[in-house]
């Protein structure tokens, strides 16, 4: 690590450190003279720190910069000393921490913070899942050729998933200390008239609900044995793989926060997700749903406390529904009376409402039906947004990469856990369950 990149490891230490204690003053009812001294230190040093880690910054991209243009390699493959202090940084690592750290709004430290600053980056390094590349410059011509010759395997690719779409339905997901969690929203308002001259206003008991969850633990795990790394002929095979760990992991939690149905049973400990949360809508009418009828659906949508327009409308459809939006017009023929021309109602919908799309995740049809999910965004897009619904975290991720337990039968575990509670519908209003015919 050069002086440089230990100078902008520190200063943003630094910076995580002030941050961290102007959040804890924040909390405080009153300041004493030692606390308001220090508040006024920190705050008065701010711009200061600031310019201090652009500039080093900046400097770290100049010794980038100059060693790209002096030849010099990012990562040798020889066995000079910084190579072997970056390669035993990489070994004491772990990705869950960085994740930790991150769903905390910390910066790193230790071994993940001096990592990250010889690899130039703020998140997690790349290399962390990448096994680096090992060429060798060596001509030798074999004649004639072997009787068995080696596969020439390309690098092993990642499975794809969906993205997200929980974030898209205003969830938030804030981690949490141990204990049972619990969020109360007040449901029972007072009441307020306007009275005659020396009459009483009318008084009402405000009430709250409040609704509890506690922690499911979702988890992947990958067991791979020496043998298997020999063989495969790629060296990036177990770094394709811890990948594929996080991706699956990430894809069963966004699977838990939609179509968590909250059952126990055997070794199941599922999530309530939205649906289980939201009330099944009445059957669609006869008729597969047509423009209009996408329409109503929006239309519908609009209650004037959460949603005042139909701009402030969103549905996420399943992958059945959207394709039928697609290929559904309203006047196929431009020209006609009153109509709007030949445009889908999935173009429509793009340029009128919150938001109309799809997600492998959603639930295919049944009984010629399809689900999909409303959310009113009115209240989102205000200067001061509401929270809606939660799912809280329990401590961030946990990851363990345990190269021990089999160390003697050449095998080694790699786990990924994440401690989640059920969806809560901090404000049930904002959502609404809807459907689709689709087919007959």
């Amino acid at each position: 690590m050069t002086d440089a990149q230990k100078r902008l490891r520190d200063l943003k230490d630094r910076q995580s450190r002030e941050r961290g204690r102007m959040a804890e003053l924040a909390l405080l009812d009153s300041l004493d003279d030692e606390q308001r001294a220090e508040l006024d230190k920190i705050e008065k040093g701010t711009p200061d720190l600031e310019r201090l880690i652009r500039a080093a910054t900046t400097a770290v991209e100049e010794e980038d910069r100059a060693a790209k243009e002096a030849g010099a390699k990012t990562e040798p493959t020889g066995g000079d000393a910084e190579h072997k202090e970056r390669l035993e940084l990489r070994s004491k690592a772990s990705v869950g921490r960085y994740l930790a750290a991150a769903l905390r709004g910390r910066a790193v430290d230790g071994a993940e913070a001096e990592l990250a600053a010889a690899a130039g980056v703020d998140g997690i390094p790349m290399e962390l899942w990448q096994y680096p590349e090992e060429r060798r410059d060596e001509d030798r011509a074999i004649t004639p050729a072997p009787g068995t010759v080696g596969v020439n395997l390309d690098t092993l690719r990642p499975a794809v998933f969906a993205p997200s779409i929980a974030g898209r339905l205003m969830l938030d997901m804030p981690v949490v200390q141990s204990g049972t969690y619990a969020t109360g929203t007040l449901s029972t308002s007072a009441t307020a008239d306007a009275v005659k001259k020396s009459a009483a206003v009318p008084a009402t008991a405000a009430a709250f609900t409040v609704q509890t969850t506690t922690a499911h633990r979702i988890g992947a795990g990958l067991d791979l044995t020496l043998e298997d790394l020999a063989a495969v002929g790629q060296d990036n095979f177990e770094s394709v793989l811890r990948q594929h760990v996080s991706l699956v992991l990430a894809d069963e939690i966004d699977d838990q926060l939609v179509n968590g149905d909250g059952s126990t049973g055997g070794t199941d400990n599922n999530l309530t997700g939205y649906f289980q949360r939201l009330t099944d809508p009445s059957a669609p009418a006869a008729g597969v749903a047509g423009f209009d009828t996408f329409v109503e659906a929006f239309a519908g949508g609009i209650d004037g406390l959460w949603a005042g327009m139909m701009s402030e409308v969103a549905i996420v459809a399943g992958v059945d529904t959207y394709k039928l939006s697609a290929q559904t017009f309203r006047d196929p023929a431009t020209g006609t009376a009153g109509g709007r021309g030949a445009i889908s109602f999935a173009d429509y919908a793009k340029d009128k409402m919150a938001g109309w799309w799809t997600n492998k995740r959603m639930p295919d049809a049944a009984n010629h039906i399809q689900q999909a999910i409303l959310c009113r965004k009115g209240r989102s897009m205000s200067p001061a947004p509401m929270r809606t619904a939660v799912c809280p975290v329990w401590y961030g991720s946990i990851s363990i990469d345990d190269i021990y337990t089999g160390a003697r039968k050449g095998e080694r575990y790699f786990t990924l856990s994440v401690l989640l509670g059920d969806v809560i519908l901090v404000q049930p209003d904002a959502y609404a369950q809807v459907a689709f015919r689709v087919s007959t």
